[in-house]
């Protein structure tokens, strides 16, 4: 019936507003009462309640990560805190949840091991905006690991001087990458130079990230990009490298 329809619109919106509310009155068990509810929206709104709390818990991301509507896994990639895992939402039926997934882990840029997952999804998935999503998210995590391995390691006192001794010369040294790092970054190169053939929304963002590497074919490309079909992308170009386009 329409009335009941309508009925029961108006009261999950009014659910909604409750959790809204909740998490800008810090009212924490408000909110968790109401990740329970029958309505995906009130879900959502309910995690991030939580998160506006600062009550959100790992556990309660993990169970949100497996919701059954679009909406709450989403939410839930949104939130989740560094020591939950959703690598395995890029492989999600629902492409609004991929690309929302892929622009998760390109705010955790100096992980690498979503790398792989996400030039599976930048050179395969049917949706752009999940290839786009992807590919921003690796130049984010190539930059982050650039930024990592540049980063001088701890300081470390004399151990034969005692604690209040002058650090060692070879604390000033810069980090050293690990193999993981050198791989991630690795396949992120090869996968913005081939998303350099997708489409002109892609190649801008592909373009970001190449810039930001110190390699050969990197360089190329983005200077091959001053003569590229799309407009924007030649002024992308243009800007990174200082020069005028036409």
């Amino acid at each position: 019936m329409a009335g009941d329809d309508s009925r029961a619109e108006g009261e999950a919106y009014a659910r909604r507003l409750e959790a809204v509310v909740a998490g800008h009155r810090g009212e924490a068990t408000v909110a968790e009462r109401l990740l329970d509810d029958d309505d995906p929206g009130v879900r959502a709104a309910a995690l991030g309640a939580l998160a506006r709390c600062g009550a959100l818990q790992a556990e309660q991301v993990r169970r949100a990560l497996g919701d059954e509507a679009v909406a709450v896994r989403c939410r839930a990639a949104e939130l989740a805190p560094p020591e939950v895992e959703f690598v395995a939402l890029l492989s999600d039926p629902d492409a609004s949840v991929v690309q929302v997934a892929a622009a998760a882990l390109g705010e955790r840029d100096r992980d690498p091991g979503s790398v792989e997952d996400l030039c599976r999804v930048a050179g395969g998935h049917d949706d752009p905006l999940c290839r786009e999503s992807a590919v921003a998210a690796l130049g984010a995590i190539a930059a982050g690991l650039d930024a990592e391995a540049g980063a001088p390691q701890e300081a470390a006192a004399d151990p034969v001087a005692g604690p209040g001794a002058t650090p060692t010369a070879t604390a000033s040294k810069q980090a050293e990458p690990g193999a993981a790092h050198v791989a991630a970054r690795g396949m992120a190169l090869e996968m913005l130079l081939a998303a350099m053939d997708d489409r002109p929304q892609i190649r801008r963002r592909a373009l970001l990230g190449l810039y930001q590497f110190d390699d050969d074919r990197a360089a190329d490309a983005v200077r091959a990009a001053l003569e590229d079909r799309d407009r924007q992308v030649r002024a992308i170009a243009g800007e990174l490298l200082g020069v005028p386009v036409r």
